[in-house]
């Protein structure tokens, strides 16, 4: 997030033709900072006859966002949300009755998730799909073995997928039309090796996720199979990487110690893996679900006593509650509304995708667009 700079300044006018004093120069000054512009705060709805929605991935340009709405007996169905269509449901696998949208392309053109196929075939309660407007809800191919599968990554092209299908334990796969899903390296001892693929980069050359979330923490992949363990926090039980910045450089994820309360974590090659922190009174955990483009900028969430609150955090200040973010430095304010996890964030870090509880006790989508 690039927080709005105030700015001072004195505008002066050099005149040639004369002589003048130099306070005669300083033309229009004035010591006052202009007015702080405010941040904008959109609900997204949810589909006729759905009662709850969650927002769980955005495209680049922060125009698109993506995830589900869901009936009170808990049915689900993936959604498509811009500011011109408002939220539209994008259907489901053929044979199946449920979908969740996990991740979008940088033009918002395509959309992956997971969704069942239980009247399919093969059938299935779990499989992953890809979306175009053309196309509708395609299902895409399990590994070999396997009939349960999810997606959790798109590349900013949309061509490349990635996510984990289980075979004899979970095992991580890359997905491209011409070839299929292909498996990528398990780790782990002995019979019990896994592995879970979670996001990919916009480019499309770096894969994230975990290994053995215990014995390895978490893992990155290159496009061409290679693994480099990443690991977890000092002392701590579990780690996974949930998102990666743009070119791969940034990657961002969770650490989990054995009371299960995790801490973000933020690696590059040249830091390795540094504890994020916490600095928030009565926070108990750091969760980060997306980065920027440039990976200087992270949301997720964290627990607390009351419940979940949305989180941003940025090179410059640490941790911080969204909602106070916003009333504090973009005088903005959300009467009603309670921000439970800010789950996405586009890629020139000014739109925020997440959701929360609206003023009538509903779970609801949101984005909130920082001004620039």
């Amino acid at each position: 997030m690039h927080n709005a700079k105030l700015v001072s300044f004195w505008k002066c006018t050099w005149v040639i033709a004369c002589a003048l004093p130099l306070a005669g120069c300083l033309i229009g000054g004035s010591d006052r900072a202009p007015p702080v512009l405010p941040a904008e705060f959109l609900n997204l709805g949810v589909l006729q006859g759905y009662t709850s929605s969650q927002a769980s991935a955005i495209s680049s340009d922060g125009t698109v966002v993506v995830g589900m709405t869901t009936t009170t007996a808990g049915n689900r169905q993936a959604i498509r949300w811009n500011a011109q269509q408002g939220m539209v449901g994008l259907g489901f696998i053929p044979g199946g009755t449920a979908s969740t949208a996990t991740a979008v392309s940088a033009n918002g053109a395509v959309i992956v998730g997971i969704g069942d196929a239980n009247n399919g075939n093969p059938r299935t309660p779990s499989a992953g799909f890809r979306w175009t407007a053309d196309g509708g809800v395609q299902r895409i191919d399990a590994l070999s073995g396997s009939q349960l599968c999810s997606v959790g990554g798109v590349s900013g092209d949309g061509a490349v997928i990635v996510g984990t299908c289980l075979q004899s334990n979970n095992t991580a796969f890359r997905w491209t039309a011409s070839s299929g899903p292909v498996g990528l390296s398990q780790f782990g001892g002995g019979s019990d090796q896994q592995s879970t693929a979670i996001a990919i980069s916009m480019d499309g050359f770096v894969m994230v996720g975990a290994g053995h979330p215990v014995l390895t923490g978490a893992v990155m992949w290159a496009a061409n199979g290679s693994a480099t363990i990443l690991g977890k926090l000092p002392g701590d039980a579990e780690g996974v990487a949930t998102a990666v910045s743009r070119d791969g450089s940034v990657i961002v994820g969770a650490s989990t110690n054995n009371a299960g309360i995790p801490r973000a974590f933020r690696w590059t090659q040249q830091t390795g893996m540094v504890d994020l922190g916490n600095g928030i009174s009565g926070l108990l955990g750091t969760f980060a679900t997306s980065v920027s483009g440039n990976g200087r900028t992270i949301v997720g969430w964290g627990p607390e006593p009351t419940g979940d609150v949305a989180l941003i955090w940025d090179v410059d200040h640490g941790w911080r509650k969204l909602d106070a973010v916003l009333a504090t430095d973009y005088q903005t304010q959300i009467t009603g509304w309670i921000l439970t996890r800010a789950t996405a964030i586009s890629d020139n870090a000014q739109t925020i995708a997440g959701y929360g509880t609206n003023p009538q006790g509903q779970t609801e989508a949101w984005i909130v667009k920082l001004p620039n």
